[in-house]
Formats: C-alpha cells, sequence, structure tokens
C-alpha cells in the first residue's frame, strides 16, 4: 500500500502502470483521458460494523480523493472468510474490521496492490462523513 499527494504519483510510475497519464487526467478533472478504467465514486462513510473487506488478484485499486476523507483498513487475509466473488477481479471477505488504518484525506491518493486486504468507506474519528474519490482499476 502507498499513501501519498497526488502530486507525486507521477512519482510511483515504475510500480503503477500508467501514473502519470493518471495524474494529468486527474488533473484536468478528465476520467476519459486515463489509460485505464476509472469509476467516479461518493458516498457516505460508514460505522465499522458496515464496512467488508475485499482482496484483488490482479488489479490496482487506486484511490484518489477529490473531496471529504476515509479510512481505509489494511490486514492479512488470516482469519477472514471469503465470500463473494467480485465481477472483476478478486472477492468480499467477511470479518471484523481490524489492521492497519490509513486516512485518505482530499489531494492524496492510496495505491492498494493485488493481495492485500481492504476496507474503505471508514468515518474517520467515528464521526459520519463523506468521500468523493476516483477509483482507478490498475489491471496488471
Amino acid at each position: 500500500m502507498i499513501l501519498d499527494t497526488v502530486e507525486r504519483l507521477p512519482l510511483y510510475a515504475d510500480l503503477i502502470p500508467g501514473a502519470r497519464e493518471i495524474a494529468a487526467a486527474f488533473a484536468a478533472s478528465d476520467p476519459a483521458a486515463a489509460p485505464c478504467e476509472v469509476r467516479e465514486k461518493r458516498y457516505a462513510t460508514k460505522a465499522d460494523a458496515q464496512r467488508r473487506y475485499e482482496v484483488h488478484d490482479h488489479t490496482i485499486d487506486l484511490m484518489i480523493a477529490r473531496g471529504g476523507a476515509e479510512v481505509i483498513h489494511i490486514c492479512s487475509l488470516e482469519g477472514m472468510e471469503p465470500a463473494e466473488e467480485l465481477k472483476d477481479d478478486g472477492r468480499k471477505l467477511n470479518g471484523p474490521i481490524h489492521g492497519s488504518a490509513v486516512q485518505l484525506d482530499a489531494g492524496y491518493f492510496c495505491a492498494i496492490f493485488p493481495g492485500e486486504t481492504h476496507a474503505v468507506g471508514g468515518q474517520v474519528e467515528g464521526q459520519a462523513g463523506e468521500i468523493d474519490k476516483w477509483v482507478v482499476k490498475v489491471r496488471l
């Protein structure tokens, strides 16, 4: 997992294919200019009891925050129960929210790599909030 400012995203081009082009598309507010799928998301953050983990096998989830904030948890697969398969890549997992937490704020990106179990959409300091972000699906 990488957490850094959007301005620094091009520095990770050796790890994240298309990082320079994705950063330019984000700066231009033009998701169609990105070299991969961009999902524009805006949603209310949730209490931990309402969140679920997922893991991908071949995709980097590159989340770039436009506004608001959320907490993202990362943990090992140990103790997680496999649930339904995801349409594109990977699967949902059942288990309690635990592990390492990072806060994704506007102007930052978080890159979650294949095999990294993650739960997004957490409330910041237990308070209701909202996140507005791009979720860029970088296929490896």
